[in-house]
């Protein structure tokens, strides 16, 4: 008797709070009587008219949609995961699909991996993943993956030079991010250009040392000059623009050996 009362409150509650759509009860639309216990909130959830709730999920979609779809795509999942032919069929679309809109896409997703930050890493991570296990399964890529790395160095010399500079300049933690990249390969390229045109051999010099026992420059555009490498050979790290009488030499020569060691520490 008392299970039968507390249907009939719940049923009574129930039925008072339906949503109204076009003008009719949407009974059809809601669960039992039986699975509303512990479930009643969800009738406050409702956005408001022109909402249907999902029979399955206990969510609200709109009325207009013949299908709610978070279900929808939880069914599509099943009928391609059980359904090989099918599963077959959707790959073919897809690849077909991705041939005639290349462009488009790659567009899209270049867009999207500089904008969409949590994208970049997965994808970077993705391609790093794809690229070792090829790396150490396939030997006849890996062989012309070096060829083909040799023959690129062998003529962009200067991209080299300013990879190496570069990878140097990490280890010592004088990279900036904001360094201007383009700037920075052209200086390399220009150096290139007037060792062929002069036969006068000339680097990229940093302006102001990366490392020295005074200072510590940036490996940035604006610390950057093309000068021979004569020049760039005798200045070494000894010379730097606004420099000191008491900079020029070793440190050693103003301070104890010991003394500085101490310090270092």
């Amino acid at each position: 008797m008392l299970i039968v009362q507390l249907r009939g409150k719940l049923l009574d509650q129930f039925t008072k709070t339906f949503v109204k759509i076009k003008g009719q009860r949407c009974a059809n639309t809601l669960p039992t009587v039986t699975s509303l216990i512990g479930h009643m909130s969800i009738l406050d959830e409702c956005p408001g008219e022109g909402y249907k709730l999902c029979r399955k999920k206990l969510h609200w979609y709109k009325i207009e949609i013949k299908q709610c779809r978070e279900c929808g795509r939880i069914a599509a999942k099943s009928r391609y995961h059980n359904n090989p032919e099918l599963k077959q069929k959707i790959i073919a679309a897809a690849i077909e699909y991705e041939k005639k809109n290349k462009e488009k896409i790659n567009a899209r997703k270049r867009e999207r991996y500089k904008t969409d930050l949590e994208y970049k890493e997965k994808e970077r991570a993705r391609r790093n993943k794809k690229f070792k296990e090829r790396w150490a399964t396939n030997e006849e890529w890996r062989k012309k993956k070096i060829q083909k790395t040799k023959d690129w160095f062998e003529k962009n010399k200067d991209a080299q030079i300013a990879y190496a500079n570069k990878k140097k300049a990490k280890r010592l933690k004088a990279v900036a991010l904001w360094a201007d990249k383009k700037a920075i390969r052209e200086l390399y390229r220009i150096a290139a250009i007037k060792t062929k045109e002069t036969g006068v051999k000339h680097h990229v010099d940093h302006v102001y040392p990366l490392k020295s026992q005074f200072l510590c420059g940036l490996h940035v555009e604006t610390n950057l000059q093309v000068i021979t490498a004569e020049e760039n050979l005798r200045k070494r790290n000894l010379y730097w623009p606004g420099q000191l009488d008491c900079q020029k030499g070793s440190v050693y020569d103003i301070f104890p050996k010991e003394l500085t060691k101490l310090l270092n520490d």
